[in-house]
C-alpha cells in the first residue's frame, strides 16, 4: 500500500529517548528508508531534563512551524529509556500539551518497543513500580491515533487498552546490521558461533553456556566469537577457543555473520520478535542457538524448526543438512517483515488522514 501523497507542508517527526541502542538504531533505519521513498523526516530526542529546558511542543514547532499545519509524530516508547525507573509521567504531560497546541493537526503513532516491567523479586524496584509503569503504557496507548509493536505478547495487552476499533499493528523488529540479499547455507560456513550485543546480554549467554559445552561440541562449534564494547565476558568454557573482537562496524559485523554458521543469544522465546540480535542472525542466515529455557513460541516462530533451544536439546544431535533447513526457515520468516516493508507500512500509518 502506497502512502497517500500529501502536501509538502506535512511534517514527519520521530521522537525517542536520548542515547544509543536498539531503539535509536531502529529509528535511524526507518529514517533512511523513508528518505529513499521521498519522505524526509526529523528526529527529536527527549529526556525529562531536556523537556524542562524546552518542551516537546516547542521542539515540534521548530520542526513543523505553523501549529495549524499537518504534523505526524512517531513516538518510540521504552519507559526505561525516558526515565531511570520507567516512571515517565512527564512524557504524558508533554504529549497532552502538544495535542492541545496543535489540535486536529497532529497524528500520533506510538511504537511500543517495550510495555512495562513484569515485577520480579521484592528487592528489585520493578516489583514495586510495574503497576505505575503499566498505567503509563495504558494511558499512552489510549492517546494514540495508531499503535505499532513488535510481538503478539505486547499486542494482546495493548488491544485491551486502545479505543474500540483501533487496530494493533504487529511486526517483529528488523535487523540493524543489514539485510543481505543472498547468503551461504550454514553448512558452507565456518563452524563458529557469534555472540554480540550489549555487555550484559552477552554475559547472560556465557553464564548459561558453561554446562552446555558438550552440546556445542556435538553441534560442531569450534570457536566462539564475541563482538561488542567493553571487556570480554567471563566464561566457564574450557575446551572451545574464544575470541573477543570488541565493537565492529556494521559492514564488518555483517560480513562476520555471513561467514559464521551459528548465532548465540539468551532471550525468552515469547519475546524473540523484539530482539534485534535475533533479527540480525535471522537476516544473515545463521542457525540461532537460544540459551534461554524453553517456553511458548509466538510471532510465527517454532523451536526446532526456526531456531534451536539449547536447554531442550539434551542428547540430541543436529546434522548439517538440518542446519541448512533451519536457517532457510528462519530467513523466510524474516523476509515477511523486512525493513522496506515495515518502513512503507509504518509511513502509511503515520501520514494517513
Amino acid at each position: 500500500m502506497r502512502p497517500e501523497v500529501l502536501p509538502l507542508a506535512h511534517t514527519l517527526i520521530q521522537v525517542a529517548p536520548p542515547g544509543e541502542g536498539g531503539v535509536r538504531d531502529y529509528l535511524e533505519c526507518l529514517q533512511a528508508a523513508w528518505a529513499m521513498q521521498g519522505w524526509p523526516s526529523q528526529v527529536v530526542a527527549l529526556s525529562q531534563a531536556q523537556a524542562r529546558h524546552r518542551s516537546l511542543a516547542e521542539r515540534i514547532a521548530d520542526c513543523a512551524g505553523d501549529a495549524t499545519g499537518p504534523c505526524s509524530v512517531v513516538l518510540h516508547f521504552s519507559g526505561y529509556g525516558y526515565e531511570k525507573r520507567g516512571l515517565c509521567f512527564w512524557l504524558l504531560d508533554q504529549l497532552n500539551a502538544l495535542r492541545a497546541q496543535r489540535r486536529g493537526g497532529l497524528r500520533l503513532v506510538v511504537v511500543f518497543h517495550e510495555l512495562f516491567a513484569s515485577g520480579g523479586p521484592p528487592w528489585r524496584s520493578a516489583f514495586w513500580l510495574s503497576r505505575w509503569q503499566e498505567s503509563i503504557a495504558a494511558r499512552l496507548a489510549g492517546m494514540a491515533d495508531a499503535v505499532w509493536t513488535n510481538t503478539e505478547q505486547h499486542a494482546g495487552w495493548l488491544r485491551a487498552q486502545v479505543r474500540a476499533g483501533l487496530p494493533i499493528n504487529v511486526r517483529p523488529v528488523i535487523s540493524n546490521v543489514g539485510e543481505p540479499q543472498t547468503v551461504q547455507v550454514p553448512g558452507a560456513r565456518l563452524p563458529c558461533a557469534v555472540v554480540f550485543g550489549l555487555a550484559s546480554t552477552r554475559q547472560r549467554v556465557f553464564d548459561q553456556l558453561g554446562a552446555r559445552e558438550p552440546m556445542l561440541h556435538r553441534l560442531g562449534v569450534t570457536e566462539l566469537i564475541e563482538v561488542g564494547n567493553g571487556a570480554a565476558s567471563k566464561s566457564r568454557l574450557s575446551t572451545i577457543p574464544r575470541r573477543h573482537t570488541g565493537r565492529l562496524s556494521q559492514p564488518d559485523l555483517s560480513r562476520l555473520l555471513q561467514q559464521s554458521r551459528f548465532g548465540l543469544l539468551d532471550y525468552p522465546s515469547r519475546y524473540l520478535g523484539k530482539s534485534g540480535v535475533f533479527a540480525a542472525y535471522a537476516s544473515h542466515g545463521c542457525v540461532v542457538l537460544d540459551t534461554s529455557p524453553p517456553g511458548p513460541d509466538t510471532d510465527g516462530l517454532s523451536a526446532g524448526s526456526d531456531y534451536l533451544c539449547l536447554p531442550a536439546m539434551t542428547g540430541k544431535v543436529i546434522v548439517s543438512a538440518q542446519h541448512d533447513a533451519m536457517a532457510a526457515h528462519l530467513m523466510a520468516w524474516y523476509a515477511g517483515h523486512r525493513l522496506a516493508d515495515q518502513a512503507k507500512d509504518l509511513l502509511a500509518l503515520a501520514v494517513a488522514r
